[in-house]
């Protein structure tokens, strides 16, 4: 054998292990399914004994479910900005929702950037449909997009709500209110999104694709058809524990960034015995089976069609939501219920155990920041090297491997979160602190910032926060959900 023909077949079986490993470059497709504020009230996380979600479970059971999965921002718009461009919120300055063209003009960032053009540079065909970006175009995000149809609606005629009106506060407004509307699935936005998302995998491609699905709901207003109310009957909906003195022994800072004037409070929630907070249980329980049910309808599209072999998946929800915990009906917080979001992946079946065996389950603190670098991973891609996140891949092999201390959420400009397998730590710009132990407190109902005992654990995460932070983008908008943050926006130049 001539030097050149053993350097040509040393090549071969390198680029044959590599891709056998890491997927096959240009090769394997990805299908991405994001979801509208869901908490972890699914079965496989255990978030409410209630949740019915078999198809975003089955799916977990596939794959690797990190049960330790955070947001980088508690909002939309920041959120998918971040886990789009595979830069922290305190990088790019978009702390906040965006509005206008400004991020659309952003190269440094995130136009020619975002996760999906990163696919499309790089020989895939991007499809996508639903809700993917917030500020930034999904018509620029993909080489094809599906639309957003009636987005977080259809919404009852001339303004009509059934259970919360909105009260006059000046501070910008919620769409939250619950109820069955309309009368058909088939008129929902995530039933439109599926339909569309079924028909491109049905179809041949010559190129590997990746596809985006953006299912809405269970975002606000809670509302599906009837027939989804009736699996959880109300007078047997069990109600998340709360507490009314949550918020006694957290700093005032923390009241005033997270007050929301203008959402449910557990007050409203409580009145007549709890009527309306049972009622507002049973919407979320009833948005979650619904959208869960949507899911599994792309899940059997992939699995009949010729695709089912070599696609990886990756489902997650942009952060979490409460539902009366820590007296809101919202996201918009710091604390857990805000912040954890669920995130399963499953390699292509292609690609065999080489990314770890299904069913696997893994407790260290990951972010949305880390799916850029692991979708690459995952298909074979070259590095981006802007990626501020991690490849998630060496955890699907080896979930107890090494791993960073903690993962970030930022909620403002010098206000940050910082979640570790055990602990949960919160710092806002003053300097004010809060620090729970999920092991012994997992709702959170007791800050141990002052624990003397505990100080060597606080410096420890004082060293992980960010040492330096953008000023704010500007594409972020100045509506505020309370005084403190149109306080907060002014003092930062935001107009």
């Amino acid at each position: 054998m001539s030097i050149f023909q053993f350097t040509s077949m040393a090549f071969l079986l390198l680029s044959l292990s590599t891709s056998f490993c890491f997927g096959i470059p240009g090769k394997v497709n990805m299908l991405f399914i994001a979801i509208d504020d869901l908490n972890d009230w699914v079965g496989c996380l255990g978030g409410h004994p209630q949740a019915s979600t078999p198809n975003i479970d089955r799916l977990a059971k596939r794959g690797m479910l990190f049960t330790n999965a955070h947001c980088q921002g508690p909002i939309c718009g920041p959120s998918r900005a971040s886990f789009l461009s595979g830069y922290y919120p305190h990088q790019t300055g978009l702390y906040q929702q965006p509005g206008g063209k400004a991020m659309e003009k952003d190269d440094k960032f995130f136009d020619g950037r975002m996760l999906p053009q990163y696919f499309g540079e790089n020989g895939y065909r991007t499809l996508g449909v639903g809700k993917i970006g917030h500020g930034y175009s999904d018509k620029k995000l993909f080489e094809s997009y599906g639309g957003k149809f009636s987005g977080s609606g259809p919404k009852p005629p001339d303004g009509k709500r059934f259970n919360y009106f909105l009260p006059e506060v000046p501070w910008t407004g919620t769409q939250t209110d619950w109820g069955a509307f309309p009368e058909r699935d088939e008129d929902m936005t995530d039933h439109k999104v599926a339909t569309w998302a079924v028909e491109r995998l049905g179809e041949q491609s010559e190129k590997p694709f990746f596809l985006a699905v953006g299912f809405v709901r269970p975002h606000v207003p809670f509302y599906v058809p009837q027939h989804w109310f009736d699996s959880f009957p109300l007078n047997e909906t069990l109600l998340p524990a709360v507490r009314a003195d949550d918020l006694n022994d957290v700093p005032e800072i923390s009241r005033l960034i997270h007050e929301l004037p203008k959402y449910p409070k557990l007050d409203f929630l409580q009145k007549n015995d709890g009527e309306q907070f049972r009622k507002c249980v049973q919407a979320y329980l009833a948005c979650v089976a619904f959208v869960d049910h949507q899911v599994g309808r792309v899940l059997d599209a992939l699995d009949d069609s010729p695709h089912a072999d070599n696609t990886a998946i990756v489902l997650f929800s942009d952060h979490g939501y409460h539902i009366g915990e820590k007296d809101r009906v919202s996201k918009h917080s710091l604390w857990e219920e805000s912040t954890r979001v669920p995130l399963a992946f499953v390699p292509a079946k292609s690609q065999g155990e080489k990314l770890g065996k299904s069913g696997l389950l893994c407790s260290k603190p990951v972010g949305l920041i880390d799916i850029y670098p692991t979708l690459l991973d995952l298909c074979g891609l070259p590095v981006e090297a802007n990626n501020q996140g991690q490849s998630l891949v060496p955890l699907m092999r080896k979930p107890n491997g090494e791993w960073r201390f903690s993962t970030l959420t930022t909620y403002a400009r010098g206000n940050h979160s910082l979640r570790s397998e055990r602990y949960h730590y919160l710092r806002f710009e003053d300097g004010s602190e809060e620090l729970y132990d999920h092991e012994t407190d997992p709702n959170e109902w007791t800050n141990l910032a002052s624990r003397k005992k505990l100080i060597p654990l606080l410096k420890r995460f004082r060293r992980e926060l960010p040492a330096k932070e953008a000023s704010y983008h500007p594409a972020v908008r100045k509506g505020a959900v309370n005084a403190w943050f149109e306080n907060h926006l002014a003092r930062n130049g935001v107009k």
